[in-house]
């Protein structure tokens, strides 16, 4: 009896990269347009500094799945790999997205993975390269949690809630990509007719049920992982969770970052004047778009849910602002803003003529974003010269002060910030990412180990902070002036400010 190889997995590989193939490239091509500098340079910011070889807070953070993926993404911060490997994760959400959404527009599945692998957070992930191939794969496995309770029969979607958990558990925010997915199918659902009120309904508690079993096994996860390891949630954590405010102060909060993000560029997710103002009518005509369609239908029920489900994307979005304090919430937790693209996608492609001129819109706002990225790569270049050349030069007068010899210890003591130029001159005032102290307290020693060569032993904190209010060190001057290096018992002191 002969035996035939199957051909069943051949065939389905080619089909499956038949049909995501313009999608899957697209967001490769723009992706290295937007990024490539940074996948092929060494960049840097504080914590990139301090985490060179780990993953930074990673179980008392709540990530305990950022200790799981080191096996897949090991503790080197490598840019070219995990830059690469990044995208190559975005892209196959993307991909997914739009397979759950039934986008088909050949413009549009070329431009939404575009302003997907372009957005900000992004770029904020790759200034944070030691976690950008990690915080990729959770974007991925929420979006494939989506997929998978959509495709699967109502017997199986409990399912979905596994790659959800494990998303939580490497990096939280994603909850509300999940979510706004989830409202913009709805939207979508109801926009189209083809599935009764009551289903739709049905289908939101279903998938809210989900997501709060998912958030229920991640809290039972990691208070397991707690108690084997013995570690508990770090001040960051503690301090920053919205427990004292009411919940309705949350949901307030929420809308108003989401409607202050339009206004002025909040978390730089808008990049530009001109894109601000194209976001600001992109919003209107989606909106305008959705209940026309709504209406058309002549279904007040329907138009009743639309516009509670509307009223409740905002909500999705920014989530996070209903477990986290406002000072928590930056660049990087607000990539679930994408679903409102994808939500202007699906309008257009059910309005005659609306998807060449949206195609115009997201061609300039991915440009805008291109560009955005790219400055963003330059100011930390620009950054990383400019505290090379600062701290080169602060070393070497070390090593000249009278007495420095192998028992003595460095004493930084004071900020360095006023002494470094900041380039306002390349505006990122409020994104995460690109901030003025490239090389700050926690972070200046490893910059010295690992990026001027010199393994000196620095003075311990409690030191530092006993030198900070002596007599001696406030009698010196400002570095760099003379007298601003000196040493004192056995250490060798500067006084920065």
């Amino acid at each position: 009896m002969t035996t035939r190889k199957p051909k069943l997995s051949g065939a389905a590989l080619a089909a499956l990269w038949r049909e995501n193939r313009t999608p899957f490239l697209s967001a490769l091509l723009f992706g290295l347009a937007a990024h490539g500098y940074a996948f092929t340079n060494k960049l840097l910011n504080h914590d990139e500094i301090e985490s060179l070889f780990g993953k930074g807070a990673t179980v008392t953070s709540g990530r305990w799945g950022l200790e799981l993926v080191k096996l897949l993404f090991p503790d080197w911060s490598m840019p070219w790999i995990y830059g690469l490997v990044s995208l190559v994760l975005i892209g196959a959400a993307a991909c997914l997205m739009l397979r759950t959404l039934d986008i088909r527009s050949t413009a549009l599945r070329v431009l939404l993975p575009g302003m997907i692998v372009c957005f900000p957070s992004l770029t904020g992930n790759f200034c944070f390269m030691f976690t950008s191939a990690a915080y990729a794969w959770s974007f991925f496995l929420a979006a494939l949690a989506v997929f998978l309770f959509c495709a699967l029969s109502r017997a199986y979607r409990f399912l979905a809630v596994l790659p959800l958990v494990l998303a939580l558990g490497i990096y939280q925010a994603y909850i509300s990509l999940a979510a706004s997915l989830f409202l913009v199918l709805m939207i979508r659902d109801t926009v189209d007719g083809e599935r009764s009120v009551r289903e739709i309904i049905r289908f939101g508690v279903a998938a809210l049920a989900m997501m709060l079993m998912a958030v229920a096994l991640y809290y039972g996860v990691t208070q397991l992982v707690f108690r084997v390891t013995g570690a508990q949630f770090n001040t960051y954590v503690t301090e920053n969770v919205n427990g004292a405010v009411s919940l309705p102060r949350r949901a307030r909060m929420a809308y108003d970052a989401f409607f202050y993000i339009f206004s002025f560029r909040n978390f730089y997710l808008i990049t530009s004047e001109a894109s601000r103002y194209l976001h600001i009518v992109l919003l209107a005509l989606t909106f305008t778009g959705l209940g026309w369609l709504t209406l058309r239908g002549r279904s007040l029920l329907r138009t009743a849910l639309l516009a509670v489900l509307l009223l409740l994307l905002p909500l999705g979005i920014c989530c996070m602002f209903l477990i986290m304090s406002q000072e928590s919430i930056h660049t990087l937790v607000m990539y679930s803003f994408v679903c409102l693209y994808l939500l202007t996608g699906l309008t257009a492609e059910r309005i005659r003529g609306a998807v060449g001129p949206l195609s115009l819109a997201l061609a300039a706002v991915i440009l805008c974003n291109v560009y955005f990225a790219n400055m963003c790569y330059l100011k930390l270049t620009l950054q990383y010269e400019n505290a090379r050349a600062f701290y080169t030069v602060l070393t070497a007068r070390i090593e000249r002060t009278e007495g420095f010899d192998e028992n003595c210890t460095i004493a930084l003591v004071g900020r360095q910030e006023k002494l470094l130029h900041s380039f306002p001159e390349l505006d990122t005032e409020l994104f995460m990412g690109v901030n003025r102290e490239l090389v700050n307290i926690y972070s200046r020693e490893n910059f010295i180990r690992f990026y001027l060569g010199l393994d000196l032993p620095f003075a311990s904190e409690s030191d530092v902070e006993a030198l900070e209010n002596d007599a001696r060190v406030l009698a010196m001057a400002e570095y760099p002036y003379d007298g601003s290096v000196q040493k004192i018992d056995n250490m060798i002191v500067v006084r920065l400010g």
